[in-house]
């Protein structure tokens, strides 16, 4: 019943963005500006205040568990870019689709979904093994749009990697996360009140940009994205599979198997969606591929729980 609920409160803030939308209070500029705010300001804040429900007394198990996500995530870009060399992804869209398959929903989604499963400590655990995510998001992601939107405007120079590119809030609070708790740093409670006040925003707000991003994606629109049918499955599917396979080479604890597993089932991660907003073509795709896996995970997510034996 829990990830009934669970589930209703995303499908409905998602309907709320799409009645806004079609009564014109949110449109394409408004969606773009609130996913700037979500990505440079109120997602870092959530990275920070998740830091305050780490437990320190097992940290062998947690450095174990750090670890496997680097190692994860250090395999996602190798599997993506076959992906996309298979299924014959246009150069100006490569980088784009390789973020669709590598970056799933987890702290919108994701986080939600495994603390009504699995209770707060989920939390924790998921977001250790999701560190290596925000890392990669906030270089390699980023970077990536660039990248797809200059071969698109044919201006490769403009594509190339720039440290200072890699330099954002995002960054700055993921390595800050990583030296407060591997440091040990003792914060002052008012300084998680405070981040967790505007991060709390993330999720409901994110899942309103969604369903506005629904009601501005025709139909037509979705039918010529055909590359985004092939990756539902492997996103939504595949990925979790392979993440449960992997996890077992690290741990016997069956439910964080389950937590890591159901996070890498989420869709599309709605930052790939706001991350691309400054690049039209690329955000088109990305949008898509949101919109209609978040959709389709309304399905797969309640039988990967099952699946998995979580209630």
């Amino acid at each position: 019943m829990t990830i009934v609920t669970t589930m209703c409160k995303l499908l409905i803030a998602m309907v709320i963005g799409f009645y806004l939308f079609r009564k014109r209070v949110l449109n394409r500029e408004v969606n773009a500006k609130l996913s700037a705010m979500i990505v440079q300001i109120t997602c870092p804040c959530i990275i920070l205040n998740s830091i305050s429900t780490v437990s320190h007394d097992d940290p062998q198990m947690v450095l174990k568990l750090f670890l496997a996500g680097v190692v994860m995530y250090a395999i996602y870009p190798l599997l993506a870019r076959l992906l996309t060399k298979i299924m014959r992804v246009p150069a100006h869209l490569r980088g784009t689709y390789m973020c669709m398959f590598i970056f799933s929903n987890n702290i919108f989604m994701g986080y939600p979904v495994v603390q009504a499963l699995f209770g707060d400590s989920a939390i924790f655990y998921i977001t250790i093994f999701n560190m290596p995510f925000n890392i990669l998001f906030f270089t390699l992601a980023l970077h990536y749009f660039r990248k797809d939107a200059a071969i698109e405007a044919n201006n490769l120079e403009k594509g190339k990697m720039d440290l200072r590119n890699a330099i954002n809030n995002g960054i700055i609070a993921s390595v800050a996360a990583l030296v407060i708790y591997f440091a040990n740093l003792s914060l002052p409670d008012i300084f998680y009140e405070c981040v967790g006040f505007i991060g709390n925003i993330t999720t409901p707000l994110s899942m309103i940009i969604i369903g506005s991003s629904m009601a501005a994606a025709s139909l037509k629109d979705i039918k010529t994205e055909k590359g985004i049918w092939p990756m539902l499955p492997v996103r939504l599917g595949v990925m979790p599979l392979l993440v449960w396979a992997f996890m077992h080479l690290w741990t016997s604890d069956p439910t964080i198997i389950s937590i890591c597993t159901i996070g890498a089932g989420m869709p599309v991660a709605s930052l790939v969606a706001m991350g691309s907003a400054p690049y039209p073509r690329q955000n088109k795709a990305a949008s898509i591929g949101v919109v209609v896996s978040t959709l389709c995970s309304l399905v797969t997510i309640p039988i990967m729980a099952v699946l998995l034996g979580a209630n």
